[in-house]
């Protein structure tokens, strides 16, 4: 699960010492920027006069090597479609990853909160995922590190292990209670996750979200490739429509929590209602993004395999529990956000068909049923 961390910045000793072996020097005193994330991240200037990333990888044994090769594996793909920074070295001992800086980007999750993300886009992302999930299966990847994973993850779906319980906050333990004690809920997840590991893989990010995503000068690019693997296709497009799903319910959460006339919180709590009616409005002012995603994904040759609407707007439901958990991690108890995106998650698990027609996805040929 994506998890919420801080900026850190990698050890820079170990970092300039990989620098001076690939060529570049060492980092400017004075130039190196630290990056918020899961990883250990940093940016600067080096003697050389090269711009670059940094990210250190700390994963538990094994998995620190798989993601490296992950990384290193994509710069091997012949992609033409789209853009991703160039990986310029790897340090597998110490989990570090060395790109290009990608200069003036703006991550694609900031511009959808400030509204500017619009179905251009939208139209761009679709033809980028079709043509990745339109490569060809790799003998590379038949290697351990691309295995195929079990998605949603259902091993906690029953229960939480004593390390589990100890270690989670309180809203995490809300969020695994509203999850584990809904039984049709935690049914669906367990069908889906058969259905989709049954499907035909394609090569796919497995981590898709807007945060992946970066724009410069106009230019899309796709970065962070450690969870690279053959996957089924819909686990990517609803990773990319339940972020659109998530922050729907961020925005409906925040407008019935607000008075109209002057921005002040409201003292009287919203009513079902009230709540019910403005995610309706949030859903209908992000269905032209998504529809326009969909069917630039469709037009450019994305394997629409049977029933994969339907997995697309469950695994865009599971995308919000997903996102529960991972911001419950740092909080004393679930938020407003996190019960309407429970809401909307709930909803698009259980009745998928309705779902997809609602967010314009529902428009498919009937061979793809």
């Amino acid at each position: 699960m994506h998890r919420p961390y801080g900026a850190r910045n990698p050890d820079l000793a170990t970092v300039n010492s990989l620098l001076s072996r690939l060529g570049l020097g060492a980092l400017l005193p004075g130039t190196a920027e630290t990056h918020p994330g899961r990883h250990a991240k940093c940016s600067g200037l080096t003697t050389s006069g090269r711009r670059v990333f940094v990210k250190q990888i700390r994963s538990g044994p094994g998995r620190q090597a798989a993601a490296l090769k992950r990384s290193v594996a994509f710069q091997d793909v012949d992609v033409k479609a789209f853009s991703s920074a160039p990986l310029l070295g790897v340090d597998e001992q110490h989990g570090l990853l060395v790109y290009d800086f990608i200069e003036d980007a703006t991550p694609a999750d900031e511009i959808a909160r400030d509204g500017a993300f619009g179905e251009d886009l939208a139209h761009r992302t679709g033809e980028i995922l079709a043509s990745l999930h339109g490569l060809g299966m790799a003998e590379s990847m038949n290697a351990a590190e691309f295995s195929r994973q079990s998605f949603p993850p259902t091993e906690q779906l029953d229960g939480l292990s004593l390390d589990q319980l100890t270690g989670s906050s309180n809203a995490a333990l809300q969020a695994w209670r509203l999850l584990q004690q809904d039984g049709e809920l935690v049914d669906a997840l367990k069908a889906l996750s058969r259905d989709s590991r049954a499907k035909p893989p394609v090569p796919s990010h497995c981590d898709f979200r807007l945060d992946q995503l970066l724009v410069s000068g106009g230019t899309l690019h796709v970065i962070d490739w450690e969870e690279f693997r053959p996957a089924d296709p819909a686990r990517d497009v609803g990773s990319f429509v339940g972020e659109w799903l998530y922050l729907a319910a961020d925005r409906a959460a925040r407008a019935v929590h607000t008075e109209d006339d002057g921005g002040q919180p409201s003292t009287a709590g919203p009513s079902r209602e009230e709540i019910t009616s403005r995610t309706a409005v949030e859903l209908g002012r992000i269905q032209p993004v998504v529809k326009a995603f969909w069917l630039e994904y469709r037009s450019h040759g994305g394997p629409v395999q049977p029933g994969m609407p339907r997995r697309v707007v469950s695994l865009a439901g599971w995308h919000l529990f997903d996102r529960m958990f991972s911001l419950a991690t740092g909080m004393v108890t679930l938020g407003a956000t996190q019960y309407v995106a429970h809401g909307i998650g709930r909803r698009a698990l259980l009745g998928p068909d309705a779902f997809a027609r609602l967010l314009g996805l529902g428009e498919w040929d009937a061979s793809s049923r």
